[in-house]
């Protein structure tokens, strides 16, 4: 007999949902067979059977769990798992245990805060009718309680409460400093035009950025660290970017993996799908999950400059604000336009200091500022080329 056990979905949450069940009872399963759903707080997720067997559930879904519990076995044979249910038949007896589980929802863990926070009483939530209910079930409930003409009230949603969770962490333990460069953008937007027509894909500066912050990690692996509990620091093999992308339902930060390692195109593609995630809500925890640089796009043209946050876990967010024209003088006098971009580094001070922090921003003024740096002469325009 194998247990399956509850894994660890995230980093932030102790409890889960079991939501629902993709397999039966009895049901020859192999390994990779997808076998129940998990909700977290960030995502739904689909748990994967890891080895070969017969199943026999022993959680009715939808039900709280958390990491380590155990809500199956897989059996070798039938005749195992027959034995295995006359003996568990044996020693239950009826109660009322199974009654009252039929009777209350479960609900999810941001539907749990938020009916916490908002006095929501269980008899309201069972009045719903449903097995499980969800952050958006309390919400239509709130909505839909009588409030005084004086009375008008927000709730931040479940994004945004990681959010704030984030940035109040952040204020709390990090100490952050912040410095910024102006960089010259005329060439990199010339490549980045040029590179799209070249491969369909849609690029501009967010995705150069990307691809320049994926090389230099050996260069500057301070910026790409991750704190330790005992103020040490695990120094990075590749660069995991996380992008911020906030499409108006709450701030999200995708990770580009292994970013050093992939063209241009792919990035493209890749931000394009987690845009389109966004939208549709439907980010899986190993798309949040993993970064060691934060990439905050604050790049709407009206935008000067951006301070992010370092996010716990990180040493350092990387910001890009809008693009503006401005004139400059030639030492004869003359006046020329040019196109240029604030490029922000917020640091944690306890790792990465002030001449590292300039020399990082250095070399990504330097990257952005010159088209052989980005390969955009080179026909492939791959993270080699990227990386020269």
């Amino acid at each position: 007999m194998i247990d399956i056990e509850v894994p660890k979905f995230n980093s932030n949450d102790t409890a889960y949902v079991l939501v629902e069940w993709l397999a039966e009872d009895g049901q020859q399963l192999k390994e990779g067979d997808p076998v129940a759903v998990i909700e977290t707080s960030k995502a739904a997720d689909e748990l994967a059977c890891e080895h070969d067997g017969i199943l026999q559930r022993l959680v009715a879904a939808p039900a709280d769990c958390g990491q380590g519990d155990i809500i199956a076995h897989l059996f070798a044979s039938e005749a195992e798992r027959q034995e295995f249910l006359a003996g568990r038949l044996a020693q239950s007896a009826p109660g009322s245990v199974a009654d009252v589980a039929e009777r209350l929802p479960t609900l999810t863990e941001p539907a749990r805060l938020l009916a916490e926070q908002h006095g929501v009483q269980p008899a309201a939530l069972s009045r719903l009718g449903l097995r499980v209910v969800r952050e958006a079930d309390v919400r239509r409930l709130l909505s839909e309680a009588p409030q005084s003409a004086e009375t008008r009230t927000h709730t931040p949603n479940r994004v945004q409460r990681a959010v704030a969770a984030a940035v109040s962490q952040s204020h709390r333990e990090i100490p952050a400093a912040f410095t910024a460069v102006v960089v010259t953008v005329d060439s990199a937007l010339a490549a980045a035009r040029e590179l799209s027509e070249r491969t369909g894909a849609l690029i501009g500066l967010p995705e150069l950025l990307v691809a320049v912050l994926g090389r230099l990690p050996e260069r500057f692996p301070l910026c790409y660290g991750t704190p330790t509990p005992e103020d040490t620091l695990l120094l990075p093999e590749a660069a995991h970017v996380g992008v911020t992308v906030d499409v108006g339902r709450g701030l999200s930060a995708p990770v580009v993996k292994n970013a050093g390692e992939r063209t241009l195109a792919d990035v493209a593609g890749l931000l394009m799908d987690y845009r389109i995630k966004a939208m549709r809500e439907s980010f899986q925890t190993d798309d949040l999950d993993g970064a060691n640089i934060l990439l905050s796009l604050n790049n709407d043209d009206d935008i000067l400059f951006a301070q992010p946050i370092v996010f716990p876990g990180q040493t350092c967010a990387v910001s890009l604000a809008g693009v503006r024209r401005e004139a400059v003088f030639a030492a004869d006098g003359a006046v020329t336009p040019r196109s240029v971009a604030v490029v922000g580094l917020a640091y944690d001070h306890r790792f990465v200091n002030g001449s590292t922090a300039v020399e990082f921003l250095k070399a990504i003024k330097e990257a952005l500022e010159s088209p052989a740096a980005l390969g955009v002469h080179d026909e492939e325009a791959g993270s080699d080329a990227v990386g020269r």
